[in-house]
């Protein structure tokens, strides 16, 4: 990773960006809730309430493990195990019951601040942030909170709280009360609540200490506190050449969203592999002061909140994916959108080809002095556990902005590699979707199979290879292999209940389901349409080839046979229609799987033979189904031989040719050429 924030440092300062740099001592509140504190010059807490998420966002905290401060975290004042207790506070919580006070308090017995927690508390309370003016508020604040007494501390909170509780159940409801597991002990199960204190009286300072000056005055004076600090030089270069002195500490870390931070390089003595040269910790890998500052800034610029979809996006919880050109304009094209965006169904503006139109008009609109010349890709890995703030580069690519352009259009056409499918809405995949899409397993119910976790078939990072890269021929085929095997179960529960239509289906829940399926069909198919482009085989040709035609025999037999259950059986349909149950086979021996249907489908096609004569009004329907059955079944008959296997690929053309739409008739002169037909 270092390398490639070193490269994204460089690209910065080239375009005279100078990113926010923050004292590595000074960190980002906890996301989710914070109370703000106010404290008037007594030490008495004056009032307590709910900050917006906007402020938790600009405040921060300066300290360590030990302690930190103006912000830190308290537990909640009471601690209740019993099911009862608990039950209670769900049903005022969630505005079941009415509040009743006087009961509230009769449970708030356990008290639970306990004493290893108070002495956390003192530390916090006692941290002082150096170089900090005389005459400013946070000098003012540590004054109060040098001095503050833990149980005044206490008490005048939860008076507050109290006395707010009423009017906002939900907001101090949880600073009042921590649900426990009775299995715990107290000392293990206390809870977290964030806090950061500020002035009663602030007013006679420029800003209150939750404000974004105030963070900002803050983090110089921590700079300049170190610049004073700054040890000795030596004739050592770090490893961008740098003059170097040995710092003995761990390298910087940076969070890079919610339960995703990472340090910039792990130093950890302890790992064995450190000593294989005789170097371990930072001296492994040495960098300077100023350049791990760069580099952690440079990290920081590329994640801000306002850079998602742009230079960022979040791939799972566990990943992230980052892209910059070399030249920053002004307004950046959104080039992390382009590998996965929220993919909106219903909204066709977030679809592939909308973004990908847009990203390129954008890009192209560029002044000639802004356009960049290549672009950097890569995406970091989270290392287990968090905690250990690990990560490692996955994938890293240098493309140019043309070769980025015509990615996406090759993507697109791949994607579109498909036949007319009119009961399906294909949906062009975005690269960062290709492995959820694959990594599915269905079971012939329509239900997953895979439980929570997919299997591992295809990773993200490979779905951006798909875009990027040239893929080996040995590579699709595995994919298509994967994807085919995975999805068997959900072709066969969507190609047996899409015939019957919605008047065959009695089923309400399974129709329910299968109108939830058709979706995902609209990802498998795309997926299954690139992996046929990029193996060089277009819908022009295998449109021809017997894979994809026994697909639309066994598609027409499935028409037919619904087509006869409605007329002649007023409705009633098997669990499994005729082609269906031969689809299976006809993925393994497809000699064998014509034989079969050849057998099963004789009183079908014996009675569409007279359906067709009496005139009524699916007469034409059916004889047309007869006529393409008529067509089809002689003609691969032709093709097959006993030892004929398919391999991955012609899977994915039979799976395709089954749901397909079937030759249309254009008007009602081909209905009565069809039905005269061998009379």
């Amino acid at each position: 990773m270092l390398n490639e924030l070193h490269h994204l440092s460089v690209t910065l300062a080239n375009n005279n960006i100078k990113p926010q740099g923050w004292h590595p001592h000074y960190n980002l509140l906890p996301n989710g809730t914070c109370y703000r504190i106010w404290l008037s010059d007594d030490g008495l807490v004056s009032d307590v309430e709910l900050m917006s998420k906007d402020l938790v966002r600009v405040c921060r905290k300066f300290g360590n493990n030990q302690g930190t401060f103006p912000a830190f975290n308290i537990a909640p004042f009471y601690r209740v195990t019993s099911k009862e207790d608990k039950d209670y506070y769900k049903s005022i919580y969630e505005g079941k019951i009415e509040l009743d006070v006087g009961y509230l308090k009769s449970i708030c017995t356990a008290d639970n601040w306990i004493p290893k927690f108070r002495k956390k508390i003192l530390r916090c309370l006692r941290t002082q942030i150096p170089n900090a003016p005389e005459k400013s508020a946070i000098t003012a604040l540590m004054k109060i909170t040098a001095s503050l007494d833990i149980d005044t501390l206490r008490s005048t909170l939860e008076k507050h709280v109290w006395k707010k509780l009423s009017s906002d159940i939900k907001a101090y409801l949880p600073l009042l009360i921590h649900n426990g597991n009775e299995k715990k002990q107290p000392e293990d199960d206390f809870g977290s609540i964030s806090i950061i204190f500020d002035l009663t009286n602030w007013e006679r300072f420029e800003y209150p200490i939750a404000n974004e000056n105030t963070t900002k005055q803050v983090n110089d004076w921590l700079f300049a506190n170190e610049s004073d600090l700054q040890p000795e030089r030596s004739d050592q270069l770090d490893a961008f050449g740098a003059p170097y002195a040995d710092l003995g500490e761990p390298m910087p870390s940076v969070r890079l969203t919610p339960g995703f931070e990472v340090a910039l390089r792990s130093m950890f003595h302890e790992q064995v592999c450190q000593f294989r040269y005789g170097k371990a910790d930072d001296k492994s890998f040495p960098i300077n002061k100023a350049n791990r500052d760069t580099l952690k800034t440079s990290l920081e610029w590329i994640v801000k909140p306002d850079n998602e979809n742009i230079t960022w996006r979040r791939i799972d919880k566990d990943a992230m994916l980052f892209i910059y050109p070399n030249k920053v304009p002004e307004v950046l094209p959104k080039f992390a959108a382009l590998f996965g965006n929220t993919e909106n169904k219903s909204d066709i503006t977030t679809r592939f080809e909308k973004v990908a139109e847009e990203f390129s008009k954008t890009l192209k609109g560029l002044e000639t002095k802004q356009k960049p010349e290549n672009i950097h890709v890569f995406a970091l890995q989270q290392i287990p556990p968090a905690l250990s703030k690990r990560a490692k580069v996955i994938f890293s690519r240098n493309l140019t902005p043309g070769g980025l352009i015509n990615a996406a259009t090759e993507w697109q056409q791949g994607c579109h590699n498909l036949p007319p499918i009119t009961k399906i809405d294909p949906i062009t995949p975005f690269p960062l979707s290709i492995a959820k899409i694959a990594n599915k397993v269905w079971k012939q119910n329509g239900e997953r199979a895979d439980g929570k976790r997919g299997v591992m078939l295809i990773r993200y990072y490979q779905g951006m290879e798909l875009l990027l890269d040239k893929s080996m021929a040995s590579q699709i085929v595995r994919f298509a292999g994967g994807v085919t095997a995975n999805s068997l179960g959900l072709m066969l529960f969507i190609g047996n209940n899409l015939p019957r239509g919605k008047h065959l289906v009695s089923d309400k829940q399974k129709e329910k389901m299968v109108n939830e399926r058709k979706p995902e069909i609209g990802n498998l198919f795309p997926l299954l349409g690139l992996l046929l482009y990029k193996s060089g085989i277009n819908k022009e040709a295998y449109m021809q080839d017997t894979a994809y035609l026994i697909g639309q025999l066994l598609k027409i037999s499935d028409e037919l046979h619904a087509l006869y259950c409605e007329i002649k059986r007023e409705g009633e349909v098997p669990p499994q229609l005729a082609g269906n149950s031969v689809f299976i086979t006809a993925s393994e021996t497809p000699a064998q799987a014509l034989a079969l249907l050849s057998t099963r489908m004789n009183p079908y096609i014996a009675w569409a033979d007279q359906y067709r004569r009496q005139g009524k009004d699916k007469s034409g329907l059916a004889a047309w189904y007869k006529r393409q059955y008529g067509l089809l079944m002689p003609q691969l008959h032709q093709k097959m031989t006993e030892d004929i296997r398919f391999g991955d690929l012609e899977k994915a053309q039979l799976f395709i040719g089954y749901l397909a739409d079937l030759p249309k008739l254009t008007n009602k002169q081909s209905t009565e050429e069809v039905c005269s037909d061998d009379k």
